[in-house]
């Protein structure tokens, strides 16, 4: 076997957390695919362990055309909570001992520094400050676990000081207090319901408490209210400490000059306050990673070895690039996009698959439901009978990029779906305008996302409008799926009226 050269040496990264488990590969210190375990375990969250191991790694492998006696390390981006258990060496250990696989060399790299390396190094930037933070928690002394502050430069990544921040754990509580349910899964929840309510004068802090009451059942306007009033308090504390703590640091002055800024730890899903950081601080330039909570941490880990420790050079990253990683499935015919656009006009709900799965959270244009925007029914439609979910939950609409201006009240593109904007002609498009006049919108290109870009054209082509409802393709209490095989039986078992499941079409009569 030909031995690789430092620049082609090939990475597994594996995230290890209590949650989120996912496995990527790198070559050359280029990301060729990941894939989260949740979409081949079908079990939302599922954290990465030795039973999955092999599941995930099988997928890996072939996604990126790679052999396991290929790889020359593992990377391992490790779980902040509670040290004293010893989460890293039991990781260590399964990794390999666990997988029955022979021997690599692991690198453990910090769970915070993993964040700011998967942000960093699929950046544009050359030199940045970085900023992480996400709800991770432990005993007191460990607390300072949860964020880290600092710079880099090139292949140069530089923590400069942990911050202790609960903020988050102020919004995850607030999320619990409601009975909105887990933290973990239903965060999103809170940020929509946020808009219906009104911010109150005081609040109480339950960052400390893990009180559940059933108040978003029996009296959604005051939890409404206690929403709204935890949104307005996540993102204020948030900025004041962008305005000032980033902005004005008393050590290190002259590392913090710069006006690009790299976000990461799951916090920063949160697309209000992703938004004013743009809007509202000397930062003009914002770069998240699209999975920028826990199952991105093994990409972090990977590449922060790829650059740092093998000093790769770094690849210059275009959008579809970072989001768009899992297998790539061929298309078995050549899309109607004209058919299923008209379709689409005339009410239709189209499961679509088409393409390499998005890595994150977010339906980008690959694993998507979609709809026509400008239909009030289809909100409750996709709530109510298909996804059955609050009725309170908005959706985001997929615009072309070259017209988003037209339609959003915002200054960039936005092709991950992580920030929110007005709505400027709310009256067309009342399916994706939320009760604030917002809208989470995802901007797309012909080069980002080919297939989703035809089929908005097509539809502009008829409606004048150019941007389709775009929300992730599962059910209640699904991941997102991931193979042809799951396509067909969501179509079989769910209340849709189209399925394209790369480029054939299923349609009910």
């Amino acid at each position: 076997m030909k031995e690789n050269t430092n620049s082609e040496k090939i990475i597994l990264g594996v995230s290890v957390a209590h949650h989120d488990g996912a496995m990527c590969i790198l070559k050359g210190g280029k990301i060729l695919a990941a894939i989260e375990a949740e979409r081949l375990s079908k079990k939302k969250k599922e954290r990465l362990h030795k039973d999955n191991f092999s599941l995930l790694l099988e997928y890996i492998l072939d996604a990126s055309e790679v052999k396991w006696e290929d790889i020359d390390y593992v990377a391992h981006g490790c779980c902040p909570e509670y040290p004293q258990l010893n989460d890293i060496e039991l990781g260590r250990d399964w990794i390999m001992e666990g997988s029955k696989l022979p021997p690599k060399t692991i690198y453990t790299v910090p769970h915070q520094l993993s964040h700011a390396s998967a942000s960093y190094f699929t950046s544009p930037f050359t030199d940045t400050v970085f900023w992480t933070l996400d709800g991770s928690e432990g005993d007191a002394e460990y607390f300072f676990g949860n964020s880290l502050l600092g710079w880099a430069n090139d292949i140069k990544i530089q923590g400069d000081r942990m911050i202790p921040s609960g903020a988050s754990i102020y919004y995850q509580r607030v999320c619990e207090y409601l009975g909105l349910g887990d933290p973990l899964h239903k965060v999103g929840t809170l940020m929509g319901l946020a808009p219906y309510g009104t911010v109150l004068n005081s609040y109480t802090d339950l960052s400390s408490q893990h009180e559940t009451t059933n108040l978003i059942e029996e009296n959604f306007s005051t939890a409404a209210n206690i929403a709204a009033t935890a949104q307005k308090v996540l993102e204020e504390r948030i900025l004041s400490f962008v305005k000032s703590d980033i902005s004005s640091p008393g050590l290190n002055r002259h590392q913090y000059e710069s006006t690009n800024l790299c976000l990461g730890g799951g916090t920063f899903y949160n697309c209000p306050t992703n938004s004013r950081i743009l809007k509202e601080t000397k930062f003009k330039n914002i770069h998240h990673f699209p999975a920028c909570g826990d199952s991105g941490i093994g990409i972090g880990a990977a590449l922060f070895v790829a650059h740092t420790i093998l000093n790769q050079p770094r690849h210059q990253y275009k959008p579809h690039e970072i989001c768009y990683l899992g297998k790539n499935y061929k298309l078995k015919k050549e899309i109607n996009y004209e058919y299923i656009a008209r379709r689409i006009s005339e009410g239709a709900v189209v499961a679509w698959m088409n393409g390499r799965s998005e890595f994150g959270p977010r339906a980008l244009g690959n694993r998507s439901l979609l709809a026509d925007p400008r239909n009030q029914y289809n909100r409750d439609r996709l709530n109510h009978i298909i996804k059955q979910r609050e009725w309170y939950r908005p959706f985001a609409p997929i615009v072309l990029e070259e017209c988003y201006k037209d339609w959003f009240d915002f200054d960039i593109p936005s092709p991950f779906m992580l920030y929110t904007a007005q709505v400027k002609q709310r009256e067309r498009v009342p399916a994706i305008t939320h009760v604030d006049g917002s809208a989470r919108f995802q901007t797309v290109t012909e080069e980002s996302n080919t297939h989703i870009y035809k089929l908005i054209q097509e539809f502009e082509k008829i409606t004048n409008v150019p941007m389709l409802i775009n929300t992730s393709l599962n059910g209640k209490g699904q991941p997102i799926l991931e193979t042809p095989e799951d396509g067909v039986e969501f179509f079989n078992n769910n209340p849709v009226d189209i399925a394209v499941i790369h480029g054939e079409i299923m349609e009910k009569k």
